[in-house]
C-alpha cells in the first residue's frame, strides 16, 4: 500500500513511538498528578534575578501567590534592591519554608 524507504519507515516508527510515550506519560499525569514532581512538569528552567524582576515576572512563576508578588515588590520599592537572596526572608509572608522553595527560581545580582 505504501511505498516507503528503509529510512522513511525508521522516521515513521520513530515519530509513532514518540507519540505513544506522550500519551503514556500524559495518561500517568493525569490518573497520579504526583507524578509532576518526578516528571518536573511545573519546574521552572531559568532563574530571575530579584532585582530586575517585574511584577509580571514574579506572577509567571507560579510558585507565588499574587498577593506575596505585590509584597515583593512593595518591600524592593522601599527598601531598595536586595542585598542578597536571604533578605528575601524580610518580606511580609516568606519564612524559611517558602524560601528554601524561593531559593530555587531566584538569584540576587
Amino acid at each position: 500500500m505504501f511505498n516507503f524507504t528503509n529510512e522513511e519507515r525508521k522516521v515513521v516508527v520513530f515519530l509513532i513511538a514518540v507519540s505513544f510515550l506522550g500519551i503514556g506519560i500524559n495518561f500517568l499525569y493525569k490518573i497520579h498528578p504526583a507524578s509532576a514532581k518526578i516528571l518536573n512538569v511545573n519546574e521552572k528552567i531559568c532563574k530571575l534575578d530579584l532585582n530586575k524582576a517585574s511584577l509580571n515576572d514574579l506572577l509567571c512563576t507560579k510558585l507565588i501567590r499574587p498577593k506575596l508578588c505585590k509584597e515583593i515588590i512593595l518591600f524592593r520599592e522601599k527598601n531598595g534592591p536586595f542585598e542578597s537572596l536571604e533578605s528575601l526572608k524580610l518580606v511580609k509572608g516568606i519564612g524559611d519554608k517558602r524560601y528554601e522553595k524561593l531559593k530555587e527560581i531566584f538569584f540576587v545580582q
